[in-house]
């Protein structure tokens, strides 16, 4: 019985760390989006071509479609995301 009770706090040890990697992954990937969002507002900001400045809207569009995405598995994971939310508006 003892040895079933070490492999099991063994095993709920490694799953518990790996959700903290998971969790850790997610907020370096909206960390990523978040930058990637300031680099499209600048190069929006900079462009004067009709068709690219169409290409930054689309581009736009994708990049927050993906950043609501992820804070929603943020929040159903339980990562506390707060200083992205207060970064980025809604569009």
């Amino acid at each position: 019985m003892e040895s079933v009770l070490k492999l099991i706090q063994r095993t709920d040890c490694a799953a518990v760390q790996e959700n903290e990697e998971q969790k850790q992954r997610l907020l370096e990937e909206i960390k990523e989006v978040v930058r990637l969002i300031a680099c499209n507002d600048n190069w929006f900001e900079q462009e004067s071509d009709e068709n690219l400045i169409d290409a930054c809207i689309y581009q736009r569009e994708e990049l927050y479609s993906r950043y609501r995405y992820l804070l929603k598995a943020a929040r159903q994971q339980g990562v506390n995301c707060t200083p992205f939310t207060k970064s980025i508006s809604n569009g």
